[in-house]
């Protein structure tokens, strides 16, 4: 698979896009008198702004925008971010988080079966003791088990690895 990379226009018109789906979706449920269902999704929203704010603090701009961007470059995830940051990581460590999650969805992606849906949840916890990515992946696949290749700096466990579940934790000492 080749990577893409997105221009500040693709981003600003998939942001839009992904803006005005969501008024859509507001507008449509008011007008079905879905009250409650209106206010979930606002909730929603307003949870994953949240969120997206949060990894900001991680002070790694490779690594937050890669995050804040997986679900347009490989829209075939269903992604759900969580974060809890209140500590920034070295940014020394930016560009090798950042190719190892890469790596890690390119391995799979072209052979993810296109009849499932993908779901990735990724969760970040950085505090004075440690950086932890959580990378957890439910859906189908077909190919072989990913090799780690070890690194001094990112320590990574894997808690599961088929072709239907992937989970693993990247993490970093702090220093």
């Amino acid at each position: 698979m080749k990577t893409s990379t997105l221009s500040i226009n693709d981003v600003l018109r998939l942001a839009n896009h992904d803006y005005m789906n969501h008024i859509q979706l507001i507008k449509m449920n008011l007008d079905l008198g879905r009250h409650e269902e209106v206010k979930s999704i606002i909730e929603k929203l307003s949870e994953q702004s949240k969120t997206l704010s949060n990894i900001n603090k991680l002070k790694l701009p490779k690594t937050v925008e890669w995050l804040q961007t997986i679900q347009w470059k490989y829209p075939a995830f269903e992604v759900t971010l969580n974060s809890n940051v209140t500590v920034p990581v070295d940014m020394k460590k930016d560009e090798q988080i950042v190719e190892y999650l890469e790596k890690t969805v390119i391995h799979l992606y072209d052979h993810l079966d296109p009849f499932t849906e993908q779901q990735l949840d990724i969760s970040i916890e950085s505090n004075d003791a440690q950086f932890t990515l959580l990378f957890d992946l439910d859906g189908k696949w077909d190919g072989h088990l990913f090799n780690h290749e070890e690194n001094n700096n990112l320590k990574v466990q894997t808690y599961e690895q088929t072709n239907s579940k992937w989970k693993y934790a990247l993490s970093i000492e702090q220093e």
